[in-house]
Formats: structure tokens, sequence, C-alpha cells
């Protein structure tokens, strides 16, 4: 008993010793900050090489059904996705090796086939790629095989809904009407005035100011096909997603060239509660979107109702 009590003490003075040692090595170099240091998270990144890059994305629209989809999607046995990784709207910031990182290794996907004979798919969803003028472009140069998948909220109600989420937050204490209003001015001046838009090379994306313009579809996806087929794009509706789970799933698994997966748990994920938007602001709204609408169900060829 006295010789186990002697060893345990013998290897907490060692551990103790190699935490000393670690604790000064970052005194030394401050560069390094101790509090983002993650062991798991640096070994990613070292082996970055062996990592995959993903087979999709899910890039929009946010307050759409983004966070419940991915909820649906990641228990299929053949998926692995990540959730608002935000690489591609801040790619300065971050090198490809950080991106890799999030994903899992070559040596698994080739494990999952051999062993458990599954395919392995490994996506990204973050759901403000589709409104950043300059990702379609980063995504291209980087994984221009990807297949893109879009959810379309009815644009009255995403505002709605963005508007109401940033109440939530504290940081909007503006009235609906007030903070629209103030919007479609700013719209008229960009129109003169081309200076006047932000386009920053990695600005943070913040639906701020962009209740009504995130809500012109077609011109975001308009500059996506630039760089990607329209074959590269499965482009559904919010209401399917919440009508009929089955159906919206099975179309996107067929997408992604997976088997169809009945999956558990299919309530709606991140849904917030507030009072209904006042008829008269639907209305000016559902006239305002309806000729960018209309320009989106041409694209498209095909119309989701949205006008009324």
């Amino acid at each position: 008993m006295l010789k186990n009590e002697t060893t345990n003490s013998a290897n907490q003075i060692e551990r103790l010793s190699l935490t000393n040692k670690i604790r000064s090595w970052f005194l030394d170099h401050p560069s390094f900050n101790p509090y983002r240091f993650s062991l798991k998270r640096n070994c990613r990144i070292l082996t970055s090489n062996m990592r995959l890059l993903p087979d999709f994305l899910v890039i929009g629209s946010s307050k759409s059904g983004t966070t419940s989809f991915h909820y649906y999607i990641t228990q299929h046995p053949n998926i692995v996705a990540e959730r608002n990784i935000h690489f591609f709207d801040h790619a300065s910031h971050n090198g490809i090796k950080w991106y890799r990182a999030y994903f899992p290794t070559k040596t698994y996907k080739n494990y999952k086939k051999l062993v458990h004979k599954k395919k392995l798919i490994v996506g990204d969803q973050t759901a403000t790629y589709l409104f950043h003028p300059l990702v379609s472009k980063r995504v291209y140069n980087t994984i221009p095989n990807a297949k893109l998948i879009v959810i379309l909220r009815n644009p009255v109600d995403r505002a709605y809904s963005d508007y109401q989420h940033q109440v939530r937050d504290g940081i909007e204490t503006r009235t609906f009407e007030d903070a629209i209003k103030s919007e479609l001015k700013r719209i008229e001046i960009g129109k003169k005035e081309p200076s006047f838009i932000m386009n920053i090379d990695d600005f943070i994306i913040h639906p701020v100011f962009s209740y009504l313009r995130y809500g012109i579809y077609v011109d975001f996806i308009k500059a996506w096909m630039q760089f990607f087929t329209k074959e590269q794009f499965l482009i559904l509706p919010t209401y399917e997603l919440n009508n009929n789970h089955e159906e919206f799933l099975k179309r996107a698994f067929e997408f992604l060239n997976v088997p169809n997966c009945k999956v558990n748990g299919l309530e709606r994920k991140n849904v917030g509660e507030y009072k209904k938007l006042d008829e008269s602001t639907r209305k000016l709204l559902v006239d305002y979107y309806k000729p960018h609408n209309e320009r989106l169900f041409k694209l498209l060829a095909k119309n989701f109702g949205w006008d009324k």
C-alpha cells in the first residue's frame, strides 16, 4: 500500500512539473493564447492535409429553417455536417488548414466505405453564405464541384422573423415599420450612389438594416449561378420543410446521392414566438416583393405562392 502511495505521489509531481513547463512556455511565447489552446483542435489542424473538404454546402437563407434542416440531415448515417463555420465570409482570417480541421479524415471516409459499406458525405451549413457578395467565387475556387442547398422562406415572413430576432438580442429598438421605412430609403440612396453600398472584403454579415434586401433572393442566386450550374443547386421553400418533412428530406437525400433515411424528432428548431405582423404592413411588403418574386419564380421555373 505504501509503495502505491509513493508511486502516486511521484506521478503527481511529474504531472505538476509538466504543467509548469507548459505554463512557462506560454509565458515565454505571448503570441499564443493559452485560453484558446485546444489539444484536439490543434491536432486536427496538424492533420488537415489528411482531411476532407465539404461535398455540399447549405448556403442559405437565414431565418428559413436551416437549423431544423441541419438537425434532421445529420441524423443520416452517411452525413457529417458542421454549422456556422463562416470560413468563406471571413476568408482572409483563416487558412484552408483551419477550415479542413472541421471535417473528418480521408481515412475515416475509407473506413466507412470498406467496413460499414457506407458512403460518407460531408457538409458545411452557414446560412449567411448566400448573401455575401464574395463567397460564391471563394467557394468556387476551393470546391467548384460542391452541391449547394438553398432553403427559401416567404421573404415577408423572413424579414419579420429577422427583425424579431434582433429585438430579442437587444440590438433592434425601432418598430418594424420604422425599420423597413429606413431601409427603403437606404435602398433608394444605394441605387443613386453605388459607393454607399457596403462591399468590404471580409465584413461580418449582419442582418440589421438588411431585413428587406436579404429577401430579394433572385439577385443573390443569380450571383452564385455565375460560378455554379443549375444542376448543382437544390432550392426548396421552407413551407415544404414544415408541412412535409419526409418528402423534403427525401429530395435532399436524393440530391446528395445517399439512401433515403427516416429521422427522429421532427420538431422545428430555433423557432421564435412573437405577435402577428400587422396586415397593412404585410400587404406593403407583399407588393414590394412581388416583382422580385416573379423574377425568382421565372428563374426556377416554379412558383412558391408567396404573393398573398
